[in-house]
């Protein structure tokens, strides 16, 4: 078994061969004369649920655009963009690194996904005392829905009743989607789930926002077109939230 030691230097040798790849990329696109592709870093549920909209909307305007994304959990997302591995990152907060500047992406609620079939499906809100005896499909520990879940949980005097686990909120999506029990979600994953006949999706009471943000590196000249892509994330972004929180609104209407 690997020790702390052995994980820590794997991570320190896996930068710097993706750093080594990305100088010779861009040496074979200066030989082109090829636009380098911007390096966007981003969790998996902000790759799935937002930027695969952003991007779509944003190609077709600038066809010549490209791009290049990578998938990491939030706390290597950091570390990866203040070394100059990527230009341009997106991550739920906090965020705390002195080489890393931050923008507002969108200040977002949290979800409940649900089976549709089931009776708390017909409520337009869901808190605490409705989901505390249902069991749950969480995130694992240290992933930020999991502190704000068990934090809830802790502020009523309750503990919740996980019935699995899994590494991403896409997955916990999905397990729902396929009958297992429910869960907190973020909006760019539910996002995913409004076209499944079999979901419900319900805004969360206490409401719980949650702010997503542009990481930068500190002091990094930025290009006009990456300046763009960023502005044009934020505005699908914050249309994105608006159009799932009305989503969980009409639908519990049909529903109820």
């Amino acid at each position: 078994m690997p020790t702390a030691e052995g994980f820590a230097f794997y991570g320190e040798t896996e930068r710097a061969i993706a750093a080594l790849a990305e100088i010779e990329a861009n040496a074979r696109n200066i030989r082109d004369q090829e636009q380098a592709p911007l390096r966007i870093l981003a969790q998996s549920h902000i790759a799935h649920g937002l930027l695969s909209v952003a991007l779509s909307g944003f190609c077709k305007k600038h066809p010549g655009f490209r791009f290049s994304i990578e998938i990491r959990q939030r706390e290597y997302i950091s570390q990866w963009v203040a070394n100059r591995q990527f230009d341009i990152g997106f991550a739920p907060q906090p965020i705390d690194h002195p080489q890393i500047e931050t923008e507002l992406l969108v200040k977002a609620p949290v979800y409940v996904v649900l089976p549709r079939k089931h009776p708390l499906a017909a409520k337009r809100r869901l808190g605490v005392a409705d989901i505390a005896d249902e069991p749950l499909v969480a995130v694992r520990f240290g992933i930020p829905m999991r502190t704000r879940l068990d934090a809830v949980y802790a502020t009523h005097g309750v503990n919740p009743v996980i019935q699995g686990e899994t590494a991403s909120m896409v997955s916990a999506c999905q397990l729902v989607a396929g009958g297992l029990g429910m869960t907190l979600a973020d909006p760019f994953s539910a996002a995913l789930f409004t076209k499944y006949p079999a979901v419900a999706i319900r805004l969360f009471r206490p409401q719980l926002l949650v702010d997503y943000l542009i990481l930068w590196r500190d002091g990094e000249e930025r290009s006009r077109l990456t300046e763009e892509f960023a502005a044009h994330v934020q505005v699908t972004a914050n249309a994105l939230v608006r159009k799932v929180s009305q989503y969980a609104d009409s639908a519990a209407l049909e529903v109820a």
